[in-house]
């Protein structure tokens, strides 16, 4: 494929993947009643896309950030994704950033999924959920007191040890870092 068609094919995918998200996510985040669970992907997405070496541009990875939770939130299946024409790429990333959902622990959830990524060793799907992470962080405060101080002091800095270990992904885990860092102090404050 072409760059040039590789470009077209996600100028008709991403207003789909932005469709699905918009209609299948429902609600508004958890704590936040004026914030929209969508929105979430859109900027998960756009962290990516930012993040992301623009001389090769991966529509795969930018379709998949936006697409990350319309398994497990919006009840669409990854047969669904192939027959609205997502690539098996897009789909693949999806699936490693899915939770297991007939995991009913959302702690085991979360461990079981990060496994999985260690042992994918796929640095798109790595980048996703570090932007997933970073996003989260910054909607932290309307969690509660417990499962924020579980985000902040567990996950994120697991995330970025796992990081630093296994692998370089540049301007995502510096946004990562900024971010907790933040959320830490707010909380201490």
């Amino acid at each position: 494929m072409t760059l040039e068609e590789a470009y077209e094919q996600f100028e008709r995918l991403n207003p789909l993947a932005e469709a699905l998200v918009m209609n299948k996510i429902k609600g508004t985040r958890k704590g936040l009643p004026d914030e929209k669970n969508y929105k979430h992907s859109l900027r998960v997405q756009k962290l990516v896309m930012d993040c992301h070496h623009w001389d090769d541009p991966d529509h795969d990875v930018f379709l998949a950030a936006i697409l990350h939770d319309v398994i497990e939130d919006g009840g669409v299946t990854f047969d669904e994704l192939r027959a609205n024409g997502f690539s098996e790429r897009t789909i693949e990333l999806v699936q490693l950033c899915t939770h297991q959902l007939d995991v009913e622990n959302k702690t085991e959830r979360w461990v079981l999924m990060i496994a999985k990524l260690i042992e994918a060793r796929d640095e798109d799907a790595w980048r996703i959920k570090l932007a997933d992470l970073t996003d989260n962080l910054k909607q932290s405060r309307g969690l509660t007191v417990e499962n924020r101080n579980f985000m902040v002091e567990v996950k994120a800095p697991l995330m970025l040890r796992l990081t630093e270990q296994y692998i370089f992904i540049g301007k995502a885990w510096g946004t990562l870092v900024e971010e907790m860092e933040k959320q830490h102090k707010d909380m201490i404050a």
